[in-house]
């Protein structure tokens, strides 16, 4: 047996909701007369954390502690329009509707409370749930008292609505030339690897993940999105593979047991890094983390095989016997035309990789001269 160890890397692009537009979203919030905040959300949290962020969001546009706010998103037939919980939308998409809704709660608030004071509202500034006067802080009364006086003693209500989408774009009828996404975030892996040779096993070691996430409003969730989807990445790229004879659908695994996920023993040491470079149209500067968190390990992976053993694997999972195949290939004589070529594949390994770092750049290895 010999153990041959590489390192692979990959850079990915992830758009922010739909191509070229058309998916919006709406928001509607209410202030009730005990300072409470109500917001109301047709986002479906599965897991991503975005009842938190859109917490968050409304909290801090409005300017009022975030225990104060509940997020209501209990079905899609009281709530507002959501698009849907898909296309890394929801932070991006959902949140700059709840964003413009708060906005919108704020400036109501801030009415009733220059009634309230006789101070013009463009005077007045909310903060800790405390409606204050610039420049004089002593002067103040708190959310909870306007949102009262609104009720009892002027017989309003305190609340905003919001939508946002990204246009609709047409591409240019003859270059095609258009901006088809609200934004579009980055990120890069690399992967570390083990390869037994004789087996074909393959155990990541490491990875190494660096995404631009526009703005982190909650760093924790980021951290556990990409954690997430690493786990979910080294899944697609070794072991997970849901219709083994695709497409011939009668040679599914008969029962969920049979899938064979990353466990706790298959996880590598992860070293995850979040960039901020804030997007000028996403809330507060943020872009899209979650579905991109799974993109980048499988390439990365391959890339280390190859970089390992010489061969690459051109079908996922990277199963053993596939990378065997590969490698048995590899060893066979293949015929370009001319003449009998043998691709002694460690040798062409060696070759190539040095000649990439030599080089700076990755290229496939030249074997047909």
């Amino acid at each position: 047996m010999a153990l041959r160890r590489g390192r692979g890397i990959a850079t990915i692009e992830y758009p922010t909701g739909m191509n070229q537009g058309g998916d919006p979203s709406q928001a509607w919030i209410k202030v009730k007369p005990d300072g409470h905040v109500d917001v109301f959300s047709g986002t479906v949290d599965v897991g991503q954390g975005s009842k938190t962020v859109h917490t968050q969001i409304a909290a801090d546009m409005i300017g009022v502690p975030y225990d104060t706010v509940t997020m209501n998103n209990f079905d899609t037939d009281t709530s507002p329009v959501s698009f849907g919980t898909f296309a890394s939308r929801g932070t991006f998409i959902d949140g700059n509707a709840i964003a413009v809704a708060a906005y919108r709660t704020r400036q109501r608030l801030l009415e009733v409370a220059s009634r309230m004071m006789e101070v013009d509202p463009e005077d007045l500034e909310i903060a800790d749930g405390d409606v204050a006067v610039h420049g004089a802080p002593e002067r103040k009364v708190s959310v909870a008292e306007v949102a009262a006086t609104a009720s009892w003693t002027y017989g309003e209500m305190i609340a905003g609505s919001g939508a946002w989408m990204f246009p609709h774009v047409e591409p240019d009828k003859e270059t095609g030339e258009c901006e088809p996404h609200a934004a579009i975030s980055y990120a890069s892996c690399v992967a570390d690897v083990e390869v037994d040779d004789e087996t074909g096993e393959v155990r990541v070691t490491k990875l190494v993940q660096v995404y631009d996430v526009g703005r982190a409003i909650n760093p924790t969730l980021v951290e556990g999105q990409i954690q997430g989807g690493a786990v979910m990445g080294l899944g697609l790229a070794l072991l997970e593979e849901s219709y083994p004879y695709y497409p011939e659908l009668s040679h599914r695994g008969p029962e969920f047991g049979a899938y064979a996920v990353p466990g706790m023993a298959d996880l590598p040491e992860l070293k995850n890094v979040a960039l901020e470079d804030p997007d000028p149209v996403g809330p507060f500067g943020a872009k899209a983390v979650g579905e991109m968190a799974n993109n980048a390990q499988s390439p990365a992976i391959v890339a280390a095989i190859h970089d390992a053993v010489g061969v690459w694997v051109t079908e996922l999972p990277a199963r053993p016997e596939r990378v065997l195949r590969a490698l048995d290939e590899s060893r066979q004589p293949r015929r370009d035309g001319r003449r009998v070529i043998y691709d002694e594949h460690l040798a062409v390994a060696a070759v190539s990789t040095a000649e990439n770092r030599a080089e700076g750049a990755w290229r496939f290895p030249l074997v047909s001269e």
